[in-house]
């Protein structure tokens, strides 16, 4: 037994004097150096880069076919209008002026003759108006009466006000030359080859194209 103990004794000790020859930690305990720990990864330092590819600028998206037609005076574009309520289109279109009048004629409506034109021009007269006039040509305004013809629509606007707080209230503004204005239609969401029968329309209107709408 004696023998035992001192066996025992004899391996601690041995184990002691080991530990203190060692310089550094035992090995499998590596991980409590402070130089290692300080290497460690720090979680909360860790940010997530984007994705470049998914910065980069989208391409810009084609914009939508849009299809103008035009020129039209007047007459003509009431008509063609009536000739567009036909088709089933994917938007109303718009109109548009693309070319004013030359200049802006107050006017009172065609008189039943010229007999009948004479006297109103000379109520007019008496009612303090003198650029007053029986028009004779074109025939779809013969036997009207002028009233002014004005380069400016502002001009225009007063004479007819001056006209209506005279008690004349079936004057009104015409553009002049008639049917100078010139208007065109505008068709969003529908190219021009989309709808053949648009261009089957155009012998209807002399002088009328399909072009791709402007950029505004």
């Amino acid at each position: 037994m004696a023998i035992l103990r001192f066996l025992f004794w004899l391996l601690l000790l041995s184990n002691l004097v080991l530990l203190t020859l060692i310089p550094g930690p035992l090995p499998g305990f590596s991980s409590l150096e402070p130089e290692r720990l300080a290497q460690q990864i720090k979680p909360e330092s860790i940010r997530l880069l984007s994705n470049p590819l998914t910065n980069a600028s989208a391409p810009a998206s084609p914009a939508p076919a849009c299809t103008e037609i035009g020129d039209f005076n007047s007459a003509m574009a009431t008509k063609f209008e009536a000739r567009l309520a036909r088709l089933k289109l994917p938007a109303l279109p718009t109109k548009q002026m693309v070319q004013p009048p030359t200049a802006s004629l107050v006017f009172i409506p065609p008189q039943p003759d010229e007999a009948s034109a004479n006297r109103r021009l000379a109520q007019l007269r008496a009612q303090g108006f003198h650029d007053v006039s029986v028009v004779k040509e074109p025939l779809s305004r013969r036997w009207g009466i002028s009233v002014g013809l004005f380069s400016s629509g502002e001009l225009a606007l007063a004479q007819l006000e001056s006209l209506k707080k005279a008690g004349i209230s079936d004057a009104r503004i015409e553009e002049h030359p008639l049917n100078s204005a010139r208007y065109a239609y505008r068709l969003q969401g529908l190219a021009a080859d989309d709808r053949p029968e648009l261009k089957a329309m155009l012998p209807d209107f002399p002088g009328a194209a399909i072009r791709s709408c402007a950029t505004p």
